[in-house]
């Protein structure tokens, strides 16, 4: 008989690790709570046209992403476009999009943007950011940057990203974020960000189909009530009150979540590491395009965003059915946008939406939607990479999530990552299948 491992949660990393795992012979069943696969990257019916409930993009160094997709028959699938990027400070528009704008760039005297062309160098650079686990961001940031920079750039975009909490945050935040960003520009210096046609959720249909083709099972819409086991092995989940028997199980909820679901003495084994931060999107579905830019920062803290994204400059407006502009705002998970009324919430960020691009008319907009989740990001702190718990805390279980994302910052290529990692230690610890590995 194969060996089988039961999974809890339909995203992306679940059903990856599904795929890789029955790719290996072993037999899959996985459980999502929503009747929709996806989860943060998947997709909803905005009035008759789909969108990413929340927005994402791919790089062209996404190589686990591409990677994936290309196994699936979407290689060929990608667009990628050259875009721009801007900042909004005092009622103005700036745009830092080519090494001319970065050289010009008026937020900034001369020798700042010296020093600032020089940290990003350094971040290029630094391949290792062990070093930089135990450093704080500010002090970092100071010295290589300079007071002035830190307090006329950085501190506004860092209060906005993480809702005023950014003391505590380690150097590695600034340098993953850097590393990552500064390999998206071309030969030409143009950034270029991609989409697949579709969206992230083409992908998690493509995979859901190829698991059940494979032979693994998916019960979307079925809640998982618990996992069964203690800390001395987990041996199966549990719906409804009956157990179903796996040789391993893998979570793929954040600890938070997962603890609900474990054992007591297993939930004892999983220590609350770091915080979470939430997130609130407001899509709004234009005639037009509202910004000439697909990501401004903004450095005028009078408008309480953290960005807004026009992603239609790099997903393709006729598929989108209109220009998509998010205005978000990340959040503490108790904030209270995240509970207030739905038409409270858009009307307020709409209005932001409007005082920034005052090329936004009323008339022009077709729809609006408001998304909103609790638990998206995890935030870690000084020496972060010290307290990240074990992803196979007892036998027979694993627990991987985005809380396992790190020193990198949270996106699909991370997430894959964290997926294959979790596969691998899966595989070395089913019966007979790691020693046949290993042979």
């Amino acid at each position: 008989m194969r060996p089988s491992v039961g999974i809890v949660g339909g995203g992306i990393l679940g059903l990856t690790a599904a795929y890789r795992l029955l790719q290996q012979g072993v037999d899959v069943t996985l459980y999502e709570r929503s009747h929709d696969l996806g989860g943060l990257v998947g997709s909803f019916d905005f009035e008759g046209r789909p969108a990413d409930r929340f927005y994402h993009v791919v790089l062209p160094t996404d190589d686990r992403v591409r990677g994936l997709a290309a196994e699936l028959g979407l290689g060929g699938e990608f667009n990628f476009r050259p875009t721009m990027t801007g900042f909004y400070d005092s009622d103005r528009l700036f745009s830092m999009s080519t090494l001319r704008e970065f050289a010009t760039f008026p937020l900034l005297a001369p020798h700042d943007r010296v020093r600032l062309a020089s940290f990003v160098l350094r971040c290029q650079r630094t391949n290792d950011g062990d070093a930089l686990d135990d450093v704080p961001l500010l002090d970092w940031l100071r010295k290589t940057c300079g007071k002035r920079t830190v307090s006329r750039l950085w501190e506004p975009l860092l209060d906005s990203k993480f809702d005023g909490q950014y003391d505590d945050l380690p150097a590695t935040y600034m340098w993953a974020r850097t590393k990552r960003m500064s390999k998206t520009r071309d030969a030409a210096g143009r950034e270029l960000m991609g989409w697949l046609q579709g969206g992230y959720q083409r992908l998690v249909d493509t995979l859901a189909d190829r698991i059940r083709l494979l032979g693994g099972t998916i019960n979307a819409g079925v809640a998982v009530s618990g996992v069964a086991g203690s800390a001395s092995g987990v041996y199966g989940i549990a719906v409804d009150g009956a157990v179903q028997h796996f040789d391993h199980v893998l979570c793929t909820l954040l600890p938070p979540q997962a603890t609900r679901l474990l054992p007591e003495d297993v939930s004892a084994r999983i220590p609350d590491h770091c915080r979470y931060l939430g997130v609130i999107c407001v899509i709004v579905r234009c005639d037009h395009s509202v910004s000439p830019y697909y990501t401004l920062n903004i450095t005028d803290r009078r408008i309480p965003l953290t960005t807004v994204v026009e992603t239609t400059h790099v997903i393709d407006p006729e598929w989108a059915g209109g220009h998509l502009v998010y205005a978000a705002k990340y959040v503490d998970p108790s904030h209270e946008d995240l509970a207030r009324p739905e038409a409270d919430v858009a009307a307020d960020y709409l209005g932001y939406v409007e005082r920034i691009f005052t090329n936004l008319d009323r008339s022009a907009v077709q729809a609006v939607s408001v998304q909103r989740a609790r638990m998206v990001e995890p935030v870690h702190a000084l020496g972060g990479r010290k307290r990240i718990p074990d992803m196979f805390p007892v036998p027979g279980l694993a627990v991987a999530s985005t809380a396992h994302v790190y020193p990198e910052i949270v996106n699909g290529q991370a997430v894959i990552g964290v997926a294959d990692r979790a596969v691998d230690g899966i595989l070395a610890r089913l019966p007979g299948v790691g020693i046949a590995q290993a042979a």
